[in-house]
C-alpha cells in the first residue's frame, strides 16, 4: 500500500473528528434551571423569582428559599409553615434585580390573592359510649317528643283501659 502525506493527513483528520463526535454530544443540554422546584412552572433561563400571591410573598430560584415580609421586614425562609407549596399558583417575574418587593404593590393589584384552604388533619378520638350530658340531653330531647307525641291521645279521662263502652264496666 501507498501512504500519500495526503491520504495520510485525511485519514487522522477524520479519526480525530471521530474521537471529538461523542464528546461534543455529550455536552449538549448540560444547562438546567437546577433551582425550578418541582411545584412550580417552567421558567425561561435567567429567571430568579416567583411571585406567589397566596403567601403575598417571593420565591428566590437561585437560593431556594421563600422571600416574606415579617416584622415589618422582608426575610428569607426555608419553608413557609402550614402552606402546601403544590398549591400556590406561581406567577413568573421578569424582574432583574435583587429586590422584587420593591414591586409587591403592583404584583398584589396584577395578581390577587387565591385563597388556600389549609385542611386540618383530623384528630381520631376513641371514645366508648356518649360524651359527658349528651346521655341526659337525648333524654330530656327525646321525653319532650314523647310528651308531645302523647298530647290528644286520652285527654285524661279514664284509667288507660278505653272508653268504658262494651267492656262490662258498668259506668
Amino acid at each position: 500500500m501507498n501512504f500519500t502525506p495526503k491520504t495520510l493527513c485525511v485519514a487522522l483528520v477524520s479519526v480525530v473528528a471521530l474521537a471529538l463526535a461523542p464528546a461534543a454530544k455529550a455536552q449538549v443540554n448540560v444547562n438546567v434551571n437546577v433551582g425550578q422546584p418541582a411545584w412550580g412552572p417552567p421558567v425561561p433561563q435567567g429567571t430568579q423569582f416567583y411571585y406567589i400571591p397566596e403567601i403575598d410573598g417571593y420565591y428566590d430560584l437561585y437560593a431556594q428559599q421563600y422571600i416574606v415580609f415579617r416584622n415589618g421586614q422582608w426575610v428569607p425562609v426555608a419553608v413557609v409553615d402550614g402552606y402546601d407549596p403544590y398549591q400556590f399558583h406561581p406567577v413568573v417575574l421578569d424582574y432583574r434585580g435583587r429586590q422584587p418587593w420593591v414591586y409587591v404593590g403592583a404584583h398584589r393589584d396584577r395578581y390577587p390573592r387565591r385563597v388556600v384552604v389549609v385542611q386540618p388533619r383530623p384528630v381520631i378520638v376513641r371514645q366508648r359510649g356518649l360524651p359527658p350530658g349528651q346521655a341526659k340531653k337525648l333524654y330530656r330531647e327525646g321525653y319532650r317528643e314523647g310528651r308531645q307525641n302523647d298530647q290528644g291521645h286520652g285527654n285524661g279521662h279514664g284509667n288507660g283501659h278505653g272508653n268504658g263502652h262494651g267492656r262490662g264496666h258498668g259506668h
